[in-house]
């Protein structure tokens, strides 16, 4: 059974296949959103109920110092040459962005060995950890998680899109790596016209030129859990859009990562959709989805590239 650990090698059928590591410096996470599938992990939850917190309260897996010291000891191994932030929580969880964790782990990460360190975040970093990223440039990649604002609002706790949007162009000019990454895309509202132009003209106003997409996913917890913050008939209109008779195990050797499929037909309508807007305003961008979805010729999308996972990295 796999459990919560500091660090851990990347698991096998995600992007670069496990030449890389993840960190958890703690269990859970306070932006809270309904849709996140490590919430109802069994890694995450055993190890919440060990350490005797809820998940929108996050917990350190060890008392501040003891985890710091770890945290050198194996960015110092040589054994770590590219670490990913995180699989099952977000480096810049509130809590630990305003008593300076955050910053204290990052720090500690970039004194070390560890060659690249790969951020994807919902959260908004503070100003010391904007001048860390800007200080090393060449040893970090910032991905912004963000989405359109639209008739699906999911999350509670996050901090103003502007706001998260402007501190990835602030560190885009320091030449560190910077990525949107508009995760979950809900086919059928984040990608109609009228939601998704106006977040693309922001960000290419700010500089912000290079976008990647990641479907949601979605299984009867999530959807429990989505249920419960949209209004009904938009939750249907979600649900509707997937294949509710057939799931597929997303990871190799792990069974809890089972999850509903868009539909087919859904799948590559979106796809299209979002490909051509994002080819038509010069963005370099990434679909996940581009890969796998059958039918769908990529080549007629300029500035669209097949995702190995060293796009945002």
């Amino acid at each position: 059974m796999e459990k919560l650990e500091l660090f851990a090698k990347g698991c096998l059928g995600t992007c670069w296949y496990g030449k890389y590591h993840y960190m958890e410096p703690w269990a859970g996470c306070g932006h809270d959103c309904p849709y996140c599938y490590a919430r109802f992990r069994s890694p995450v939850t055993s190890k919440l109920a060990e350490l005797k917190a809820v998940f929108n309260d996050p917990e350190p897996l060890y008392p501040e110092e003891e985890l710091l010291r770890r945290i050198a000891e194996t960015a110092n191994s040589g054994e770590i040459k590219i670490l990913k932030l995180c699989r099952y929580t977000d480096i810049f969880t509130p809590k630990f962005v305003k008593n300076g964790l955050s910053f204290k782990v990052l720090r500690t990460l970039a004194d070390s060995k560890v060659g690249r360190i790969i951020i994807t975040t919902k959260g908004l970093p503070d100003r010391d950890i904007i001048a860390l990223i800007a200080a090393n440039p060449a040893k970090f990649s910032y991905n912004a998680a963000v989405r359109p604002s639209n008739g699906v609002i999911f999350e509670k706790e996050l901090q103003p899109l502007k706001a998260r949007l402007e501190a990835a162009a602030e560190i885009k000019r320091s030449g560190a790596l910077t990525t949107i990454h508009i995760d979950p895309f809900v086919a059928g509202f984040d990608d109609e016209e009228s939601s998704l132009r106006p977040l693309l003209e922001e960000m290419k106003a700010l500089g912000l030129n290079r976008a990647m997409f990641s479907y949601l996913l979605l299984c009867e917890e999530m959807a429990r859990g989505i249920a419960a913050v949209l209004k009904p008939a938009a939750f249907e209109a979600v649900k509707a859009n997937y294949d509710l008779s057939a799931s597929k195990q997303y990871l190799p050797n792990q069974s809890e990562t089972v999850y509903w499929s868009l539909k087919p037909e859904v799948k590559r309508r979106s796809a299209e959709k979002t490909a051509a807007m994002l080819s038509e305003m010069g963005f370099d961008f990434v679909l996940c989805s581009l890969k796998n979805t059958p039918g769908l010729d990529t080549t007629r999308f300029k500035g669209a590239k097949l995702c190995d996972g060293k796009f945002y990295a």
